[in-house]
């Protein structure tokens, strides 16, 4: 059984139950929240997400709707490498009234021995509402930018203000572009209004927001009003605040000057491989 000052630990954790033949999060969406950033933020299926749930992504969904997110070997670990720590926390399954020990390890897929031992439990014994720490999820922070993995979680509250770590230099970046459009041969093109978000640092990485394309894709922007144009790579959906109201894409403000623009707003042209 869990001791008392373990099970008061989960009040600021993540609780997992059985939903089918697997683990799920259960989940309400918050005001300025989507489907698609959920599942970012999760290192979840978008498309799972909907299944479970019976909603449709494509959708602006209701405050409040209820969201089943997937455990599974992407988002959860049983071991907290060193690499990446703050983008884990930990998970704990709340106890079913037919659930046991064996039970729990094999949707967790850990060993009992091993729950036994994180929980400080004496016997194997679990009781009905019971939380019990089985391992770690990886998570996307709010009002965060994981740069080594490419995905934004931005709050509806703020601007991102990022310092870039990654190494995507131009040529990098125009490269990877190529590869998933075929060498522009497999694109898809939209125009619409540009939004330029602050971030921190003088430097040609340019990163985009964006609510079609995967995080990771590489979007090429032209300005036609110069003909210049830059490559930016994806980290999330657009966020849903007064600053990028009809707008198509957010762009890292450091791509303002190669794309010959001076203000904080500009129609662009875009180009990216379909999702």
């Amino acid at each position: 059984m869990i001791g008392v000052q373990s099970y008061a630990q989960v009040t600021d954790s993540i609780i997992a139950g059985r939903k089918g033949a697997g683990l799920v999060i259960t989940y309400r969406l918050k005001a300025g929240e989507s489907v698609a950033m959920i599942a970012n933020r999760y290192y979840a299926s978008q498309e799972k997400i909907e299944s479970l749930s019976m909603v449709d992504g494509r959708k602006k969904l209701p405050v409040g709707t209820t969201l089943y997110i997937p455990v599974s070997p992407e988002n959860f670990t049983a071991t907290k490498e060193r690499s990446g720590i703050e983008n884990k926390q930990e998970l704990y399954f709340r106890v079913g009234e037919k659930d046991d020990l064996a039970l729990v390890s094999m949707y967790a897929g850990v060993k009992k021995q091993d729950i036994v031992l994180w929980n400080n439990m004496r016997g194997n014994t679990l009781k009905q509402g019971q939380s019990v720490f089985i391992g770690w999820l990886k998570i996307v922070q709010r009002d965060s930018i994981t740069m080594a993995d490419g995905i934004a979680y931005p709050s509806r509250k703020g601007r991102v203000v990022n310092n870039d770590t990654g190494r995507h230099a131009f040529g990098e970046l125009d490269s990877i572009y190529n590869v998933q459009t075929r060498n522009g041969t497999n694109v898809l093109n939209e125009k619409g209004t540009a939004v330029f978000f602050e971030k921190a640092g003088s430097n040609k990485i340019y990163f985009a927001f964006h609510n079609t394309t995967p995080r990771g894709a590489v979007i090429k922007v032209t300005n036609p009003g110069t003909g210049k144009t830059i490559y930016a790579k994806v980290l999330g959906p657009v966020p849903d605040t007064k600053q990028y109201a009809n707008a198509v894409i957010g762009i890292s403000n450091a791509a303002k000057e190669a794309l010959g623009i001076t203000e904080d707003r500009a129609w662009c042209e875009l180009t990216y491989f379909p999702n």
